[in-house]
């Protein structure tokens, strides 16, 4: 190779390493903590739980340029899909800044069965939130970075107040999909943490609450509608030990 062409390739290379650290220096970074849980066994020393089946909705609704209504539904079992163990309804308004970032407020509702001595217990729940949320397209593959803080009122014996903070990275790649990536399939892989930040003696006395890391694969039938299949393995604290379980989940994501 001629010195000239080895010198144009090397600069041409600086250059995208500068531009990549100069304008997405942030999400990458934050993408690589969260999803570095992914590749090292953080629950190495955790119990082995029971395997879990999540169905997932979420529809996002564009009310105007800046303003868009945001809702999800889940429902989780065990024991192959029957009976439910949790239900949960979220729903926010969110305040789109631009493209790449918006703010969100909003307040959620959830319900779990919990095995008791004397059958099932129901435990409800309440929550209202706030949420920032950064997305980028990177060549084809799309970005996502979120920050939440959760208002729990969880409803025992008696109404029980905590915060938590949960911070989320996804990536979604495009695999043989149209050049836009409006049409196709696609692999994902996301992650997110839970921590307990205020009146954690009413959780679980952690700090460290959930590790969620999850594998998906998808299709995109539009730019307005996506089903995905995930594998997670989730790691969760008890007061005495972690736990871990398998999360396989059915996502169907729409927006109009």
């Amino acid at each position: 190779m001629p010195i000239k062409d080895f010198k144009g390739i090397t600069y041409s290379f600086r250059k995208l390493v500068r531009c990549v650290s100069r304008n997405y220096r942030f999400p990458l970074f934050i993408t690589g903590c969260i999803l570095i849980p992914i590749a090292i066994p953080f629950s190495a020393k955790a119990q082995h739980g029971s395997s879990e089946y999540w169905m997932f909705l979420t529809s996002n609704f564009r009310l105007s340029k800046r303003i868009d209504l945001l809702t999800d539904a889940q429902r989780r079992s065990e024991n192959h899909l029957a009976p439910t163990s949790t239900i949960l309804l979220r729903a926010g308004v969110a305040y789109n800044i631009n493209d790449n970032h918006a703010v969100a407020i909003g307040y959620a509702f959830k319900g779990d069965w919990e095995s008791a001595e004397d059958g099932r217990m129901y435990i409800p729940e309440n929550r209202i939130y706030q949420q920032y949320q950064y997305e980028k397209t990177i060549g084809r593959a799309e970005l996502e970075v979120r920050t939440r803080l959760e208002e729990r009122f969880i409803q025992e014996n008696e109404t029980q107040f905590s915060l938590r903070a949960r911070l989320f990275a996804s990536i979604i790649i495009p695999v043989f999909a149209n050049n836009d990536f409006s049409k196709g399939p696609f692999v994902g892989l996301q992650d997110e943490i839970f921590l307990n930040v205020w009146n954690k003696q009413h959780v679980n006395n952690h700090v460290f609450d959930q590790l969620r890391p999850y594998v998906s694969i998808g299709y995109r039938y539009n730019p307005k509608m996506e089903s995905s299949f995930e594998y997670g393995r989730i790691t969760e604290q008890n007061e005495s030990s972690r736990q871990t379980s398998n999360i396989f989940r059915l996502s169907l994501t729409t927006s109009f």
